[in-house]
């Protein structure tokens, strides 16, 4: 089979996943809604702690844009590791993946065909939050001063969210490690990383921490970009940082999700899950 032929039909694979996944999950299961409701619930959880106890001195755009920045980027978590890492165990469970398997396709092929329904989602979810804001405190205030700097960020950030996601999903289908510990891991995750807030503002001990891990790295360009907070390294080890630390991840996240797919294939799947 030609290069062209393998494309062609990974790419309708991919179509097929997509076509698949919106009429199951998002139309006859009602997921769109269900998810749009808990959505707004969780977001108005969140915020109106912020909201209530906010120092009164502070302009109020200035608090909805750290806010505004600090959900998108849980948000982003959040994709990794339910659309994305989640996703390959819970195809387990309704026999897509050993279909996959069996057929010769490549599993990245569902990912492919996600990506458009978890960039929609996303933004969706980013307007909602943009809206709520905008309702219970103050429109977000939203410029960015260096693009170059932003594209890098969004890239960079893009790349450790797949690789994370990557050896999430693996350990979950070769361990079968149940969906409390994803649920506490991405609650913890973007906080420990200075995901939530700068690195500047935390203190010196979890910074440390926050810089020796890939996640922390995109998020401050992103802030940095938008001008709403100053780097704790300076900008060229920033930079280089935020090209090799996530490249680096991907490789390792890529040959972690071979090793224990190849385990999952000698060894047989895990049942062990709490949903």
């Amino acid at each position: 089979m030609s290069s062209f032929s393998r494309a062609r039909l990974f790419m309708n694979s991919a179509r097929t996943v997509f076509v698949s996944y919106v009429k199951a999950e998002l139309l006859r299961s009602k997921g769109f809604f269900l998810g749009l409701i808990s959505m707004s619930a969780w977001l108005a959880i969140l915020m109106l702690p912020m909201t209530l106890f906010r120092d009164p001195r502070t302009p109020a755009d200035t608090i909805s844009t750290y806010m505004f920045i600090g959900i998108a980027i849980f948000q982003a978590y959040s994709v990794s590791t339910w659309d994305w890492g989640w996703e390959l165990r819970d195809s387990l469970f309704r026999g897509v993946l050993e279909n996959v398997i069996v057929s010769g396709s490549s599993i990245f092929v569902m990912y492919v065909g996600i990506i458009p329904i978890t960039i929609s989602w996303l933004m969706l979810s980013l307007g909602i939050t943009y809206l709520m804001l905008s309702v219970l405190v103050a429109p977000p205030s939203l410029q960015v001063a260096d693009p170059a700097l932003f594209s890098l960020g969004l890239i960079s950030l893009a790349v450790v969210l797949f690789a994370y996601a990557m050896i999430l999903g693996s350990t979950l289908i070769s361990s079968g490690t149940s969906g409390a510990v994803v649920e506490f891991i991405s609650w913890i995750l973007p906080i420990a990383t200075g995901g939530i807030t700068p690195l500047a503002n935390l203190p010196p001990s979890m910074r440390f921490i926050a810089l020796l891990t890939p996640f922390s790295y995109p998020a401050e360009l992103l802030r940095h970009s938008l001008g709403l907070a100053s780097l704790v390294l300076p900008e060229e080890v920033m930079l280089v940082a935020s090209v090799l630390y996530p490249t680096a991840f991907l490789a390792f996240g890529y040959f972690y999700f071979k090793i224990q797919l190849r385990k999952l294939l000698k060894e047989g799947v895990k049942t062990v899950s709490l949903w």
